[in-house]
């Protein structure tokens, strides 16, 4: 299995795709550490995924930890707990997100710090703190999740897609910092993606008609999440891959 014993964190692994990356890891060996705010929910999903997979060593296998990933202290002591679980960390998934759809003129401050905190800053934040565990190593995956906002425009995403396109020059400029040390960062364009999130979007958008199965699937987008933490994706550095499907 390629992820036999690796540490993973994934971060917004409470729902969506960081449940789908989360199962994946672990078909694969992994030892996955699971990132979101609300703690009793990360628990759920643990054992959801626990029970699912026949998972028998659960406890030493998934570490559900809650953590906002837009608060420095609080990353830092999910760090502290992860290495104090498992001595190390092999890849992170830079995941989670958030998106008030608003436009820019009805945008408050708050809102703005908001999505720039959770979906930028806590890019910046967890990648800066498992670097060092990463250089003494010589080795490590970043995978950082940007959007296909970042490229196409929509009214209702100026402070979504302005994080999306800095996590892209972000993932460029680390690259270049630590690949000499053998860390690997690359990020991902997504496209729309067939989740519960998306779905309720639609249902409140009756204008906008889109087949779901024309959609990417959570298990489409995994397979190239998990490529570009492979040591098979070894000679990609600084990449952004569009990830779109069929429907950008």
């Amino acid at each position: 299995m390629r992820f036999e014993n690796k540490v993973i964190i994934i971060t917004g692994a409470s729902q969506g795709l960081g449940v789908g990356y989360a199962r994946e890891f672990l078909k694969e060996g992994a030892k996955v550490v699971l990132v979101a705010r609300r703690a009793e929910k990360l628990d759920h999903t643990a054992e959801q995924l626990a029970s699912e997979l026949q998972v028998s060593d659960a406890g030493r296998r998934v570490l559900p930890v809650a953590c906002d990933v837009s608060d420095e202290q609080q990353v830092k002591s999910m760090m502290k707990r992860v290495m104090d679980a498992f001595g190390t960390v092999d890849v992170l998934i830079n995941n989670a997100a958030l998106h008030i759809s608003k436009r820019v003129v009805e945008t408050s401050k708050e809102e703005w710090d908001r999505q720039i905190g959770v979906n930028l800053t806590g890019t910046f934040l967890c990648s800066r703190e498992v670097l060092p565990v990463m250089i003494a190593k010589g080795c490590g995956k970043i995978v950082n999740i940007s959007s296909s906002a970042a490229k196409h425009f929509f009214p209702g995403f100026g402070a979504y897609a302005s994080s999306k396109g800095g996590i892209v020059s972000f993932t460029h400029t680390l690259s270049e910092e630590v690949k000499e040390y053998g860390i690997n960062v690359n990020a991902v364009y997504l496209g729309m993606t067939n989740t519960d999130y998306t779905r309720r979007r639609l249902e409140n958008d009756p204008a906008v008609t889109i087949d779901l199965k024309e959609m990417l699937q959570v298990e489409e987008v995994s397979k190239v999440v998990l490529f570009l933490a492979s040591d098979e994706a070894a000679p990609i550095m600084g990449a952004a891959l569009d990830v779109f499907g069929k429907k950008a």
